[in-house]
């Protein structure tokens, strides 16, 4: 599977992803390649539309061997990450169960797409000089002249800043100006939604355990499309090429745009039930996304928090979620203060699409299915509203269906009823494309999806039927995923009921019973949870904050027993000094940086 897409343009791209090695001084020491002379200019010659998508694709992945990430991982992060090769995260398997990022790329010589061997840097950095120097002119110095001025954006946090000097001295040490601008998260998130950036700091944390949920996310019709693939100028870029007939589909595409190409692929792998096809497919779509150069992994993610030994119970989950309704404070169950991040944009499970505000969303809804402990502490995916999670049936047509029955008694925190039509609505509103919910495309399993409603139905008040275009080996993940959950009166709901605790209606193990904006939200024991009975602790105090230092002051003066997040600066102390309540949990996900495809970045 090691074969990378022969032509990724209608022109065979310049760009090579051969290996590289050596070592490195931090950033702005790197070391130099030989300098052309100051007066040797870069060509200057008319280009195609295909050779300039070549070349830039070309410049951002020599920009992204400038960085080290072993020196990221070991100096600035400090938490057992990993140096990432590929996009699709370390944890992912492949089709014969090895790591799917170890089967990347098409060098028998490293995994992936980048060369991240300590020993590779210098061979590197080289290289990059090389690439680059062919599009820029020099100085005496052997600085590039005239690059454009870039601006990296990212959200309020210590270890994003600290990650973004980093990147910005080893940009300086060829002559590359780059500027820091820290967003708070709402507008962070809507200013690279807009493709309002050039460069930004980006991380994505596995939905569901199957590479497709790295891989989806990147199609022209995504809200989760940040680099803007497919959209503003790119969508009429036709400059791709494609060839699938060796897995048997009739699909050959020369210079054909990123719909043409990259959505084929992922639609056809959603469809695609041989397993060992499947993975080529996906193989080949991250090939494809790669070779763009406008994803640029940093490291592959691990779960750094600090949990006070006073709290047992508590359990998380490889998608960086923290289940707290289990839990006790040295034996009692009246509150526990956490911060878990800061203020969301929404509290709506349709709309939300940042990991912290999933966090509590797990303990304000209850879907099908849900992630819990089993008897014998092993994390499982169990049924939640539903009486079980029962196997498919399929059809003579090859799609799959589901025949759910809801518990007895489910109701929601208002102590209305809750039926399958609650789902059945709350599905349809969730994927609907007037809605444009980030999320909306995980529902493109459910057969309808592409013809504008999916076939979901409730049959009577506690059956539930939905039919999937194909079996889908992660479909009970999909179920325990917040998007999944159902809205209160998702058919006529007013979008503003998700940002008030006096308008916040739920079905989970907490209400929410009080929201001070950028402050706290605060949740107590549901009574009309249907398991209210496993609920131990009566109330959550959730600290609305994105300060590091601020989240390690309230946890060491004993007010907050739970912080997803540290200073970068403390970690080496922190680990001498709270050995059992620093924590480092797997994670399936990866930090990155990402360019905005519609950049102009040639001279």
């Amino acid at each position: 599977m090691k074969k990378l897409i022969a032509m990724l343009l209608a022109l065979v791209m310049v760009m090579s992803l051969a290996a590289c090695g050596g070592e490195k001084a931090p950033a702005a020491d790197a070391p130099a390649a030989d300098a052309p002379a100051a007066d040797a200019p870069a060509a200057e010659v008319e280009m195609t539309e295909a050779e300039k998508a070549a070349a830039e694709a070309e410049i951002r992945y020599a920009i992204g061997l400038l960085f080290d990430r072993n020196y990221i991982v070991d100096e600035i992060a400090q938490g057992g990450q990993v140096p990432a090769s590929s996009f699709v995260a370390m944890g992912m398997t492949d089709a014969d169960g090895s790591e799917f990022y170890k089967n990347a790329g098409s060098s028998d010589e490293y995994d992936g797409y980048y060369n991240v061997a300590a020993e590779a840097y210098e061979d590197n950095y080289a290289e990059a000089y090389e690439i680059l120097t062919k599009y820029y002119e020099v100085d005496e110095q052997g600085m590039l002249v005239g690059f454009p001025t870039l601006t990296y954006i990212y959200n309020t946090s210590e270890a994003h800043k600290a990650i973004g000097e980093y990147l910005q001295s080893a940009l300086a040490g060829i002559g590359i100006t780059m500027n820091l601008e820290n967003q708070e998260w709402n507008t962070f998130l809507n200013t690279r939604k807009n493709g309002d950036y050039s460069i930004a700091r980006n991380g994505w944390l596995a939905d569901y355990n199957d590479p497709i949920s790295f891989l989806d996310m990147w199609t022209s019709v995504s809200g989760n499309n940040d680099v803007q693939f497919g959209k503003g100028d790119h969508a009429d870029l036709a400059v791709y090429s494609m060839d699938l007939t060796e897995y048997g589909y009739d699909v050959a595409v020369e210079n054909g745009t990123w719909a043409e190409t990259y959505d084929v692929v992922i639609s056809l792998i959603k469809s695609c039930t041989d397993v060992e096809t499947r993975y080529a497919l996906m193989h080949e779509a991250e090939d494809l996304l790669m070779s763009t150069g406008a994803i640029v992994p940093l490291y592959f993610y691990t779960d750094m928090f600090m949990l006070d030994d006073s709290v047992e119970g508590f359990f998380s989950n490889p998608l960086g979620y923290k289940y707290l309704w289990k839990t006790s404070v040295n034996g009692a169950t009246d509150s526990l203060a956490v911060s878990a991040g800061s203020e969301p944009d929404t509290m709506d499970p349709a709309l939300n699409s940042a990991a912290d505000a999933a966090t509590m969303l797990n303990h304000l809804f209850a879907g099908l299915a849900k992630w819990d402990l089993d008897e014998s502490g092993k994390l499982v995916i169990t049924a939640d509203c539903a009486e079980e999670l029962v196997e498919g049936v399929e059809n003579e047509d090859g799609t799959i269906t589901y025949t759910y029955t809801l518990k007895d008694g489910l109701k929601w925190s208002n102590g209305e009823a809750l039926t399958a039509q609650d789902f059945e609505d709350s599905w349809k509103r969730a994927s609907s494309a007037d809605l444009a919910a980030d999320y909306g495309y995980m529902f493109e399993v459910i057969a309808g999806y592409n013809e504008g409603e999916i076939l979901v139905d409730a049959l009577d008040e506690k059956t539930l039927q939905v039919t999937l275009y194909n079996s889908v080996a992660y479909w009970n993940e999909l179920l325990a995923f917040p998007t999944y959950f159902p809205v209160y009166n998702a058919a006529n709901v007013d979008e503003a009921w998700a940002t008030d605790a006096s308008t916040y209606v739920c079905n989970g193990a907490y209400t929410m019973s009080g929201w001070e904006h950028s402050s706290v939200i605060t949740m107590t024991k549901n009574p009309n949870y249907h398991n209210a009975d496993v609920v131990t602790m009566n109330e959550l105090k959730f600290y609305l904050s994105d300060d590091a230092n601020n989240m390690l002051t309230n946890f060491k003066n004993g007010t907050w027993l739970l912080i997803d997040e540290v200073p970068t600066n403390e970690i080496a102390t922190l680990k001498t000094e709270y050995p059992d309540e620093f924590i480092v949990a797997g994670q399936i996900g990866t930090y990155y940086v990402c360019w905005n495809i519609n950049e102009v970045l040639l001279p």
